[in-house]
């Protein structure tokens, strides 16, 4: 199969300016009610420049909704490796530290961009039958760089001898749920809050180290 060329620095910063207002008008007004001419209008191109790159509203649409998730994830890396790499971040901080940055900086980019979450909501709404969703599928390519910190938690002591892929299951479930969770309610602003509070359970537990025996 050929290969799409890349697209070129002039093309590619036209896409993200159709992608990024795109993100702000289906967030917005649902991807029924979303006129691509608006999209259009904001990025400052012609509908047919919008279809050009994307074929047509839906695809533009699950477009969209890739973008949230890699913006995302270039947003956590950031934050997190501050041009260092995994091996000397947990030799200096410890496996617990770093799944406690990673998860704080995944909800501090969604508290900025609430719209991302809306997008993730509306794909499952609209595409349920049509289309695996696209943070689930980000996750399962991405997932052996989570996996290999658990690993590394497990092999120095700092994590019980578990599952990884469990772990790293119950890791990202916790922090979708919670994004999700905090929109529905209205709590756009306190993602980073409410994250918090839930890494901090996962890593210390809810059950008390010193239990009462029982007789």
């Amino acid at each position: 199969m050929c290969q799409q060329p890349e697209p070129t620095t002039k093309a590619a910063k036209k896409q993200n300016s159709i992608l990024t207002n795109a993100m702000m008008v289906f967030a917005k007004e649902g991807f029924r009610n979303t006129d691509v001419q608006i999209i259009a209008d904001l990025a400052g191109v012609g509908k047919g420049t919008v279809y050009r790159h994307f074929g047509n509203k839906e695809q533009l649409f699950l477009a969209t909704a890739k973008f949230c998730v890699e913006r995302m994830s270039d947003y956590a890396r950031r934050k997190v490796l501050q041009d260092q790499e995994i091996p000397n971040l947990i030799e200096a901080n410890g496996v617990p530290q770093l799944l406690r940055k990673i998860m704080l900086a995944c909800a501090e980019y969604y508290q900025k961009h609430p719209q991302s979450i809306e997008i993730m909501i509306q794909e499952r709404a609209e595409f349920r039958e049509s289309v695996y969703p696209t943070h689930l599928m980000f996750r399962e390519e991405n997932r052996s760089g989570l996996d290999g910190i658990m690993q590394a938690g497990i092999d120095r002591g700092e994590l019980r001898a578990i599952n990884v892929m469990q772990a790293s299951d119950a890791f990202t479930d916790l922090l979708f749920g919670c994004m999700i969770s905090g929109c529905l309610q209205g709590q756009k602003g306190k993602l980073v809050e409410r994250v918090e509070s839930a890494i901090d359970l996962l890593l210390n537990g809810l059950v008390a180290t010193d239990q009462p025996s029982k007789t």
